[in-house]
């Protein structure tokens, strides 16, 4: 369908096929338990193995660095840099544009001894092998919102529709 004949047709499209279904959402939910444990770690091997050779990702901060190499780097300095780190993600939205390609609004929460700062970000997922991989992620620092400590009670995932 052509943009002009979707234009004529009075219907507005969704992004997604559909909602995701649990099965889905527990498996992207576990990806991002994964990163938590990892951050909390301190191990940037294990945080940045779910992503793709090709990721784009763009800090809080906005610094954009592509491919998994550079990515890489910059995990490992910051987390030598933040050795009391602790992070919870909370996902936002799930939405499924095809069986294997997902668009996932997250929120998270960064405590160290000195600091707490939370942003939100979307990640693109793909499918590859049963595996889920992020190919891009887009942070953006939520300013002058303080929160409470999300690991001490942390609320279920909360998908929004």
């Amino acid at each position: 369908m052509t943009s002009h004949e979707h234009a004529s047709s009075g219907a507005r499209p969704t992004a997604g096929i559909s909602d995701a279904d649990p099965a889905t959402v527990a498996e992207i939910e576990a990806l991002f338990r994964t990163l938590e444990s990892a951050l909390e770690a301190k191990d940037a091997a294990a945080f940045d193995q779910p992503f793709t050779e090709d990721v784009v990702f763009i800090t809080p901060a906005g610094a954009i660095f592509r491919g998994w190499h550079e990515m890489h780097g910059y995990h490992r300095k910051r987390l030598a840099d933040s050795p009391d780190a602790r992070a919870h993600f909370e996902l936002l939205a799930v939405r499924l544009l095809t069986p294997e390609h997902a668009v996932v609004n997250v929120e998270q929460t960064l405590h160290t001894a000195k600091f707490s700062v939370t942003n939100r970000g979307t990640w693109v997922l793909l499918k590859r092998n049963e595996t889920w991989w992020a190919c891009s992620v887009h942070n953006t620092n939520i300013a002058g919102r303080p929160k409470p400590d999300p690991l001490s009670d942390a609320p279920p995932v909360r998908l929004l529709r």
